[in-house]
């Protein structure tokens, strides 16, 4: 497995081959592939604040006591350096496609404390879901721009994620973050704009490319916000606290632009 753009990110480049081959291990090799999706797929990985974003497909559904290996290895995992979030899904969820979409697992460092409590009580039942909206969005990254880490080439999976599914996905995310206290500004800002984006021009953008987008697009008025916002996400700037009231503005603006 060569990943060109870790070649300068060694323990990043070791961290995604552990966590494939505790995939591979807790399948008993009974998988289709696991694959990159989000920053690290699309060439705006930050190693001081972004996840680790992966989708591992199963030909089977996962059983109970792989759940609970994985779940294992992903605390030991997770974090060491870079946050993992991952969805787990038998090939049988995804083909023929529904949405939204269900899964045999989830996990993210949100997840942790439950993970743990979880292995203690016996009982992972609750890392699998009947629909996830939130997978329209990482599949169709998958098949726009995602990476095949190991198994199946990307293209010979035979998916197809409806457009629409994938604008659902995205509002969903646009109106989460609008309703939900201590959301990252940079995210909100980032967020609204990859939306816009695709919305307007059928694009799937990165946080980072959508707002390159917008800073070209954005009344002058919201232009040093957004690229603010790139460079914080990008590391370049602190990521200090933007005015709460210019935040909701743009993304009240941005709303009003698509209908959401």
């Amino acid at each position: 497995m060569a990943i060109t753009h870790l070649s300068e990110l060694p323990a990043t480049q070791r961290q995604v081959e552990e966590l494939t081959h505790l995939l591979y291990e807790a399948t008993r090799a009974k998988l289709v592939g696991v694959y990159l999706h989000g920053s690290l797929a699309m060439h705006c990985f930050n190693p001081l604040g972004s996840d680790i974003d992966l989708l591992a497909i199963t030909q089977q559904p996962v059983t109970a006591d792989a759940r609970s290996q994985i779940l294992a290895g992903l605390l030991a995992l997770s974090g060491a350096p870079h946050p993992v979030e991952i969805s787990i899904v038998h090939y049988a969820q995804v083909n023929p496609w529904r949405h939204p979409t269900p899964f045999d697992l989830h996990f993210s460092e949100a997840w942790r404390a439950r993970a743990s409590a979880a292995l203690v009580q016996g009982d992972t039942t609750a890392f699998a879901g009947d629909g996830d909206p939130d997978l329209a969005g990482h599949f169709t990254v998958l098949i726009r721009r995602g990476i095949c880490l190991a198994g199946t080439p990307i293209e010979d999976l035979q998916l197809m994620v409806p457009w629409a599914d994938y604008l659902d996905a995205l509002r969903s995310d646009f109106a989460w973050a609008v309703a939900t206290a201590g959301v990252s500004d940079v995210y909100v800002i980032l967020n609204a704009c990859r939306s816009w984006a695709a919305v307007v021009e059928g694009s799937v953008l990165s946080k980072a490319e959508g707002g390159t987008w917008a800073a070209q697009h954005v009344p002058a008025r919201f232009r040093e916000l957004v690229l603010r916002a790139g460079a914080a996400y990008a590391g370049e700037l602190p990521s200090t606290p933007f005015d709460p009231a210019a935040v909701r503005a743009l993304q009240r603006w941005v709303g009003e632009r698509i209908g959401w």
